[in-house]
């Protein structure tokens, strides 16, 4: 589903007068005016963006899953008479993680960067996406250089981060 059709029907059904309307439409409430207005007001955006997301994240995660249960750790864990849920959580879905990481670190740090451009037309958030394409459209360079820029430092940070999960995830991955 494009971002934009899902935020525009998620806006009619539960903003926007409908009987389901349970959340505000626009208005975007500063986090230091009012924290709790804040999150009401980015639940809607944060959905969207999660829900384009989930197909993909689950697809790897239970390919990973299926790779890594064949594995010979799995199989010895299992063999030693460790718990079902054990041998699962420690074993195998720890080491399935680490793609869903490196996956997660580069598009949330992407998302902060500014590619949440179309999330930010369609509820009206104005961000560094809908302020990177407003440029974009005057030819304003300084602006652009500004947002590439701003955005280079979080896939930086965020891929800093994915080396330091790893090494919480892997213990084969950790220096010595």
């Amino acid at each position: 589903m494009p971002v934009f059709w899902l935020g525009l029907i998620a806006r009619y059904l539960f903003a926007q007068g409908h009987p389901f309307a349970l959340l505000p439409d626009g208005e975007y409430v500063p986090l230091t005016s009012n924290p709790w207005q804040w999150f009401v007001h980015l639940l809607m955006p944060w959905w969207v963006l999660a829900v384009l997301f989930i197909g993909f994240y689950g697809r790897v995660l239970r390919s990973n899953i299926l790779d890594t249960i064949n594995e010979d750790y799995v199989r010895t864990a299992k063999a030693k008479g460790l718990a079902a849920n054990r041998v699962l959580m420690k074993h195998v879905l720890r080491n399935s993680l680490i793609p869903i990481v490196t996956l997660f670190g580069l598009d949330f740090a992407a998302v902060v960067g500014g590619s949440a451009i179309l999330t930010e037309t369609v509820f009206n958030l104005h961000g560094v996406g809908q302020y990177a394409a407003e440029s974009t459209q005057n030819l304003d360079l300084p602006p652009i250089m500004g947002v590439t820029i701003y955005a280079t430092f979080f896939i930086v940070f965020f891929s800093v981060v994915v080396d330091f999960l790893y090494a919480w995830l892997d213990p084969r991955i950790r220096p010595t």
